[in-house]
């Protein structure tokens, strides 16, 4: 008795086994925690994130949630309307609950200094008792007035406060990354409930927001396109095979598969990526292509064997279809752990190992779950277009249409097929790798407008940071570390994209000029370190001495420096990063002390630079196990290579798309070619077995090959039209990077599909490969006549 004989004997412990082994890796579920970051898709040990940490440890800096009031009028945001909405949302935000209420800045929380003959005026800008300002807080002379001390301090131009008086900022650092999501939405909440004049809008933008953003936004998109994707798979299901059955039990497979892997990341304690989503959908389209095959084969044997028991009929089908599906799942998991392996950032490395885990699932389940469940359904109707009497279908006659117009002209597909390669690297040469978070959103989504509104009038809401460290404490009261960074902030002002910077060299400076009477000759750095830590203490004596902790730690040992830039695209931070990082090895690198390049522009240049230099490494490595894989499987180089080719051919060709349609290479579109191999390599696989049996059954030539087309033909046309029809799905996505992503998927399929059921017959018939024709398969079963099966 064969093995799959022995399996449905055993069916009911089985299918039982099956469904504990689900319910067993299910409660992993629960378990998922989402990671919307950018710092996820970074080495934990990257010395960039490893000074942010230490940056977030020293100044409580984190990702901020940043509101902007904009008021385009002639007095801008100084009118009383204005200040008074500014001073309202900043207490309602520092009393939210995972908001560091210490760390709100904000008209309503800074200070302007200024110079008395007894010392130094500290007081906020919208205090109610104060010196320095004459005028009664809500009064348009008192915003004059503000508007005026913000002018004489230029810290605030540009950074807490446009230059032309049209926008203002409230930043909000959050305390728990964790919480960005329900931080985002509180805020949100508060600013909706605000009461607005005509002219005056809020927005609300920052890493904090889009992190926050992204994980609503993506699982509302989400909610709506996985269930689309599985409709429209399974009408496709009904379409290919006209039974209700087949739909049912390949959607069981695609169940237990999805329900497997996701389970399995829970338990492992795996975060759920921006990424993973795709994940999903990629695990739907190869178990479901599992199922399509053993259907096919399945309602083949009815057919050629109508009065064959069903149980028979289900072992029959599962002994023609378990080797090339082995192969092809073979081959896949291949793929993803050389992508696991191979990539550098965390989210890529989980996509690869537990998209190589649900490949083994789907084949595990495809192997024992459907026979059994095949052969357990109580009807044993064999729809129509299955039934012997009945001449072949639409399908079958499109594809055999299909099989005699391409062996009948293989000059014609070789010289297309070449043709296409040419251009196809002439496009890829033109790819680029380019990333901005910002355009995960529509254009039309609040967050995005937000970015963009603020980033036109403020310097920039994306922070570069240095952190400079004194070799001692007090080295900051040193005037000449303080002109070295006085020098740096002059540098960063020079790059790309930076309209402005910050520091406590800015605090100095403003305090030296406030003690002397406001003289402007006098914003500069002290000669005498004496001096300078007088001035501290004078501060700290007018007002609170922590109003410095974001630019200073306590021993005044350590700075941070801040450029605020005004875009996220990676093609203008790896200009900025590596120039800054050069000067700060040239001037910053001594026993005295020493600058590190830090804060979100940093972080996201290294992990967008880890596609740049990882992601052809990965591609190859996965072609290049995959092209083993079959080699080994096939036990011939010929054969294998063959096997690769529609594989190469996909994640060519859309590499050349991308190049000529000026699509970056990103984080979304980066991950189309592992996907693309995983997939492809199934059209590949399937055709070169299929070839083979009729190689060595009948030889290969023209005619013969003819019998390729109406069976396996068809299941690789229902399969192409499933797994396309998945992730065009994704192409009404809300999500930017899904709809391209899904829609170069799509189109990678199409081109193995059409590279598999054209070049590789072709070849095959040139070439006539030995290891396609020797040794005949004695396991097979198919009729002496090759277009009997």
């Amino acid at each position: 008795m064969s093995f799959f004989h022995k399996l449905i004997h055993l069916r009911w412990p089985v299918i039982g086994l099956a469904f504990i082994v689900i319910g067993a890796t299910v409660i992993g579920l629960p378990r998922l925690t989402k990671d919307t970051t950018a710092d996820a898709f970074i080495d934990p040990d990257s010395p960039a994130l490893v000074y942010k940490a230490k940056v977030e440890e020293a100044f409580g800096i984190t990702d901020p949630i940043v509101i902007a009031l904009i008021n385009r009028d002639a007095n801008g945001v100084f009118d009383p309307i204005s200040l008074k909405i500014i001073r309202k949302l900043t207490d309602e935000v520092g009393a939210l609950p995972y908001v560091d209420p210490d760390l709100v800045v904000s008209l309503a929380t800074e200070n302007n200094i200024v110079g008395t003959n007894d010392g130094l005026i500290v007081e906020g800008f919208l205090e109610a008792n104060t010196q320095g300002f004459r005028s009664p807080v809500g009064t348009m002379a008192r915003g004059e007035e503000i508007r005026n001390a913000i002018a004489d301090f230029p810290l605030y131009s540009g950074s807490l406060v446009a230059e032309n008086g049209s926008a203002s900022l409230i930043v909000a650092e959050i305390l728990d990354e964790d919480r960005a999501q329900e931080t985002y939405d509180a805020v949100m909440a508060l600013v909706e409930a605000t009461a607005l004049p005509n002219g005056v809008e809020l927005h609300v933008a920052g890493e904090g927001a889009v992190a926050g953003y992204l994980s609503t936004y993506i699982d509302a998109d989400a909610s709506r396109l996985n269930p689309l994707a599985a409709t429209i798979i399974t009408l496709i299901l009904i379409l290919a095979f006209r039974s209700m059955r087949a739909a049912i039990v390949s959607n069981l497979i695609v169940l237990a598969t999805v329900l497997g892997s996701f389970g399995l990341m829970g338990l492992s304690g795996t975060s759920f990526f921006v990424i993973t989503n795709g994940l999903l959908v990629n695990l739907i389209g190869i178990a479901v292509a599992d199922s399509i095959h053993v259907l096919s084969a399945f309602y083949a044997v009815r057919r050629t064997a109508p009065y064959m028991p069903q149980r028979d009929a289900v072992a029959e089908a599962m002994r023609r279809m378990w080797r090339p599906i082995t192969l092809t799942s073979g081959t896949t998991i291949a793929g993803f752990l050389a992508l696991s392996v191979s990539s550098v950032m965390p989210p890529v490395s989980a996509f690869g190992l537990f998209g190589a885990i649900g490949v083994f699932l789907a084949w595990i389940y495809s192997m024992t779950l459907l026979p059994a469940l095949l052969s357990v359904w109580p009807s044993q109707r064999v729809p129509a277009i299955f039934r012997s009497s009945r001449k072949a279908d639409t399908f079958q006659r499109i594809m055999q249409g299909v099989g005699r117009r391409i062996l009948s002209a293989p000059c014609v597909v070789v010289g297309t097929t070449l043709f296409v390669f040419v251009v196809s690297v002439i496009g890829a040469s033109q790819l680029v790798v380019d990333e901005d978070r910002i355009n995960n959103f529509q254009r039309s989504e609040p967050v995005y407008v937000a970015d963009k509104a603020i980033n036109a009038e403020m310097d920039g809401i994306y922070a570069l940071d240095v952190l400079v460290e004194g070799a001692e404490a007090e080295a900051l009261y040193q005037p000449e570390l303080l002109r070295r960074i006085e020098a740096l902030q002059s540098y960063m002002e020079t790059l790309p994209g930076v309209n402005g910077t910050s520091s406590v060299v800015d605090y100095v400076k403003q305090l030296h000029r406030a003690v002397n009477e406001g003289d402007p000759a006098f914003y500069t750095i002290p000669d005498d370190p004496d001096l300078i830590a007088q001035l501290f203490f004078l501060y700290g004596a007018s007002a609170d001495p922590t109003d410095f902790e974001e630019e200073v730690d306590y021993d005044y040992q350590r700075a941070l420096v801040r450029a605020s830039v005004d875009n996220g695209r990676h093609t203008n931070n790896k200009v900025i990063v590596p120039a800054l990082e050069a000067y700060l090895q040239d001037k910053f690198d001594s026993d005295a002390a020493y600058g590190t390049a830090t804060g979100r522009v940093s972080v996201n240049y290294y992990w967008i630079d880890g596609i740049e230099r990882s992601n052809l490494a990965s591609v190859l490595l996965s072609l290049a196990a995959v092209t083993l894989v079959a080699m080994l499987i096939f036990r011939s180089a010929v054969v294998g290579s063959l096997a690769a080719l529609p594989v190469f051919f996909a994640v060519l060709l859309v590499y050349a798309i991308m190049g000529f349609m000026g699509i970056p290479l990103g984080v979304g579109t980066s991950m189309f070619a592992a996907i693309a191999i995983g997939l492809s390599v199934d059209f590949a696989v399937h055709t070169m077995d299929r070839l083979r049996e009729i190689g060595r059954m009948f030889g290969l030539t023209v005619d013969t090959l003819q019998a390729f087309y109406p069976e396996t033909g068809r299941a690789l046309f229902f399969n192409f039209i499933a797994v396309a029809g998945g992730f065009g799905v994704l192409a009404t996505s809300s999500v930017p990077p899904l709809v391209k992503f899904g829609s170069l998927v799509a189109v990678a399929v199409t081109v193995a599909f059409l590279i598999s059921i054209t070049l590789l017959p072709t070849l095959a018939v040139w070439l006539k490969p030995r290891a396609l024709q020797a040794c005949p398969i004695t396991e097979t079963s198919y009729a002496t006549d090759p277009h009997s099966a």
